[in-house]
């Protein structure tokens, strides 16, 4: 009955209420040009109708249904709803302005797949239904093309001082309305106030009525007092010195996260309620959509930071450590890559073509490579630190010809402290191909030095000063059993040279000068109790009348080692296993009337 009041010149009925009561999954006819033209005017017609009598769900339904005859994408938002909405509006404008051609003249069902065109044209108009196959091209049926619904404001533009046709009367002027009057979801309240507003705010001013411009700006401003309040809110919250220090790292992504809250009611506010239509929607939506995304950006990269930040705090790294800064590199690698999601996102909703950006991007992503070459290889020497961790920050170490200690090590460079207490800075690539040597990591230290002593001295009194010296090493509580050795290593040309080499148990070097100031005093001390004194180099030719050395200790050095010889105890060329384990670590160290005694 639908169609045979409001669509006389058509032929094939579309489906009527009733039927889609009955029968509420069967599609919609659009099999030919005729039914597709049959399928939009009843249901655009059904649908404002259900919108009238206050039924959203049966004129959702009736939408759904007339936007397959148009070539568009299922409306998944509600801007994308509103926006096929007004296209749908805009062409029932059209359709029951223009005159349509004779049943007769229009392509109808039961033509055969050669037989239906691949475009049809209503006559004397640009309004043009395309046919769309299946993938193996077989024809399914006939949509208002989409080039078609992009000029639907123009063509309503330049036929909206036709008449309409009589059985269309009470539909006239429904696009109009649906850009003067507020949104399907707006509260009654606003619903109410826009009714009793004078007509004065209902003038078009660019391209939208007043009333939209100054409840889009009184949105705008309450949106932004209210960031502006959580901003000083979080503010406050930071310079809080009793606040957890969770509290102070929230604080700044929940802002992010109410931004992109606001920012979303504002949009509704302007989508739903408002109902922007046109050009005007769009740009608002796109600036939206920006400012989303941007505010999406930004927390993003503040959760990077704060996660970065509590694996540091857990894992108990330096502020300024490798690991550290390769945790916050990550962290924002990861957020990089999110970031170029939603910039991908971004790009999808403006409409902007995404594959021509990229292939772009390829190009110059060549070109800026060959540029940052240098910093790209300073950071890849960052992760070959990284990876090998041959020095950390706070060891002191020698690198090419100089030494220091490490103070930083970052993406780009390595910071050291120098001895002579300047800071010495070094790309990563090039401290990475130096040759290192850490001293912090040693477990010992070596110490090793000669002594001299004079030629005058006797083969028993030598043996005897080779074995109070090991007996010295072996004794030291910071000096290594194995190795711990004092040789007798040959002539000088003015001395008897004697090497000692032993390790210090400690890492610190300054310990380690302690320990060796001990030895060598101890040394002295032993040398002159077995009576015999260090060589100097001299060819000076001298006489003296000196006593020489001490024949008393002489006689005793040599009745001392006679013993062991006789005794079989001769430490020569190591001291016995059991008297190394008696003597090791019983000489006092710090020496007796040392403070650390």
């Amino acid at each position: 009955m639908a169609l045979a009041v409001l669509a006389v010149p058509l032929r094939a009925p579309a489906q009527n209420e009733s039927d889609l009561d009955r029968y509420p999954l069967e599609p919609p006819d659009i099999s030919s040009p005729e039914a597709t033209l049959n399928t939009f005017l009843t249901e655009a017609v059904a649908a404002i109708d259900a919108y009238r009598a206050g039924d959203p769900k049966r004129m959702e339904a009736h939408a759904d249904r007339l936007f397959q005859t148009l070539e568009i994408e299922p409306p998944k938002t509600d801007a994308e709803f509103l926006k096929a909405t007004e296209s749908s509006l805009y062409l029932l404008e059209l359709l029951s302005r223009v005159d349509l051609p004779p049943p007769r003249r229009i392509p109808g069902p039961g033509l055969d797949a050669d037989e239906m065109p691949r475009y049809w044209t209503i006559p004397h108009t640009e309004l043009v239904l395309q046919r769309f196959d299946s993938e193996i091209g077989e024809p399914l049926g006939y949509r208002f093309s989409a080039e078609t619904i992009l000029r639907l404001p123009e063509f309503y533009e330049r036929a909206q001082t036709l008449p309409v046709k009589k059985r269309f009367a009470s539909y006239e002027g429904a696009a109009e309305r649906f850009r003067l009057r507020p949104g399907f979801a707006a509260p009654p309240l606003v619903q109410r106030v826009v009714q009793d507003l004078s007509p004065a705010w209902f003038d078009i001013v660019g391209g939208e009525p007043r009333w939209k411009w100054l409840a889009l700006s009184m949105a705008a401003l309450a949106a932004f007092v209210l960031l502006f309040l959580l901003y000083r809110l979080t503010l406050w919250f930071e310079r809080q010195g009793d606040s957890s220090t969770i509290v102070r790292a929230l604080v700044r992504p929940l802002l992010a996260i109410a931004v992109i809250g606001v920012i979303a009611f504002v949009r509704r506010v302007a989508v739903e309620w408002i109902r922007l239509t046109g050009i005007e929607r769009e740009v608002v939506i796109g600036v939206l959509s920006v400012l989303t995304h941007v505010a999406a950006i930004w927390l993003l990269f503040l959760l990077a930071g704060r996660l970065a930040d509590a694996v540091i705090r857990v894992r108990d790294m330096g502020a300024y450590a490798l690991d550290a800064q390769l945790v916050r590199l990550v962290a924002k690698l990861g957020a990089v890559l999110l970031m170029l999601y939603v910039l991908v996102n971004l790009a999808e909703s403006l409409g902007v073509p995404v594959a021509p950006v990229l292939a772009g991007l390829g190009v110059g992503g060549l070109a800026v490579a060959l540029a940052v070459r240098p910093t790209l290889e300073n950071i890849i020497g960052g992760f070959v630190l990284f990876a090998d961790a041959p020095v950390k920050v706070g060891e002191f170490c020698r690198f090419g010809d100089k030494l220091g200690t490490v103070e930083a090590i970052g993406l780009r460079s390595v910071q050291i402290r120098g001895i002579d207490r300047t800071v010495i800075t070094i790309p990563n690539a090039d401290f990475s191909q130096l040759e290192l040597v850490n001293f912090t990591r040693r477990d010992a230290i070596l110490l090793q030095t000669q002594i001299q002593l004079r030629y005058e001295t006797t083969p028993d009194q030598l043996r005897l000063i080779l074995a109070r010296l090991r007996e010295l090493l072996i004794k030291h509580p910071k000096v290594s059993l194995d190795p711990a050795r004092v040789r007798f290593v040959g002539y000088g040309d003015s001395s008897l040279d004697l090497e000692i080499f032993a390790y210090v148990e400690t890492r610190e070097f300054n310990e380690f000068l302690a320990v060796q100031e001990d030895i060598n005093l101890r040394i002295k001390e032993t040398v002159e109790a077995c009576g015999g004194s260090f060589a100097f180099p001299s060819r000076t030719l001298y006489v003296e009348r000196s006593e020489g050395l001490d024949t008393e200790l002489i006689q005793a050095a040599e009745d001392e080692v006679a013993e062991w010889r006789s005794e079989n105890r001769l430490p020569f060329p190591d001291h016995d296993e059991r008297v190394r384990r008696d003597l090791s670590g019983t000489l006092d160290y710090p020496p007796k009337g040392s403070s650390n005694n």
